[in-house]
């Protein structure tokens, strides 16, 4: 992410070879101490095997694995032994993370292990270290259209970056143009062998319905779909970036008297479009997360326009915003 706030695309990664890929790390982080994030499945352990053998000569660099115990599968316990053996044989130190990713009442399985995982992942980052995950082009292509079909804007639809902060650290997705093919053959090639989470043909789950029945037959009637739905990913980040460029020369205009807070006389000045623009770029920067369509309608409706003398208030996800006068406000919501 840069100093505004915007994160960018990054250069490909030609082919799997440690050769290629420590060149390519090294152009993405300055971070010399290198945790792999180690489910023990295929992409996780080729993404670990790489890494190994990439920096096995590299005295300056630390290579590591970190692997996230949800204990939600019946294999759990025995999936961290594996990964132990695994690291063991390849002389590599293996940090295991337990985390509780129960589900709240109405919640997503699926969201709640990704919730909880990513929250014990970015507590045990420290800044000099950084981690590597291994998604891959397939993964990619899953995410957009998980988020089209949830009527993400083109931020959304701009799927996973290669780079982004991530707590006192960074996160890298350095196999997101590889396609699974290449992953599998690698694999094999090297011999390795992998966890298979039988969960993952459970279809009841929404990323494991794309995964296992929509996107096999997009790809058996367009052979280069992946490719185009993650070009189309770029082109919508491209997009993304370009509006938060915009919003960001307009946010020092709109803001409040007081802190943190937003005129809403001012902001009613602007374009909807411009406006709505500097509203999701307002919440980023406090650490919200974007309101839905719907939602920024509601704000523009039912908090911006509200009549003179009116306190409104509008619940969203685990926040509200509310205006008091002319000044609009967020806080989490209690």
């Amino acid at each position: 992410m840069d100093e505004h706030g915007h994160r960018k695309r990054l250069t490909r990664l030609a082919s799997l070879t440690p050769q290629k890929i420590r060149k390519y790390i090294q152009t993405l982080t300055d971070s010399k101490h290198l945790w792999v994030g180690y489910s023990g499945g295929v992409d996780s352990h080729v993404l670990l095997d790489l890494m190994v053998h990439a920096f096995a000569m590299e005295p300056d660099y630390q290579v590591g694995a970190v692997h996230v115990h949800h204990g939600l599968h019946n294999d759990a316990d025995a999936w961290v032994k594996q990964c132990e053996q695994i690291c063991a044989s390849l002389q590599i130190p293996l940090k295991v993370l337990w985390v509780d990713a129960s589900v709240k009442e109405g919640g997503s399985p699926e969201e709640a292990a990704r919730e909880a995982r990513f929250q014990a992942l970015e507590e045990f980052l420290s800044e000099e270290e950084a981690l590597l995950l291994g998604h891959h082009e397939s993964d990619q292509a899953e995410t957009i259209l998980f988020r089209l079909f949830r009527g993400a804007g083109p931020k959304g639809l701009g799927g996973m970056e290669t780079k982004v902060n991530f707590g006192k650290s960074h996160l890298i997705r350095p196999l997101l143009s590889v396609p699974k093919e290449d992953i599998l053959s690698y694999a094999k090639q090297r011999n390795l062998k992998w966890i298979e989470d039988d969960s993952n043909q459970n279809c009841r789950f929404d990323r494991n319905f794309l995964r296992n029945e929509i996107i096999p037959q997009l790809t058996a009637r367009w052979p280069r779909v992946l490719r185009s739905i993650n070009r189309t990913g770029v082109l919508c980040l491209e997009t993304a970036t370009a509006v938060q460029a915009l919003a960001l020369q307009d946010l020092p205009a709109v803001k409040g008297k007081v802190e943190g807070t937003l005129s809403v006389s001012q902001l009613l000045k602007l374009e909807s479009t411009r406006r709505r623009g500097v509203i999701r770029l307002w919440l980023q920067l406090q650490g919200f997360s974007f309101p839905s369509q719907d939602h920024m309608e509601r704000i523009e409706r039912e908090v911006l326009k509200a009549k003179s003398g009116a306190k409104p208030r509008l619940k969203i996800s685990h926040y509200e915003i509310k205006r008091k006068k002319d000044e609009l406000m967020v806080n989490l919501f209690t």
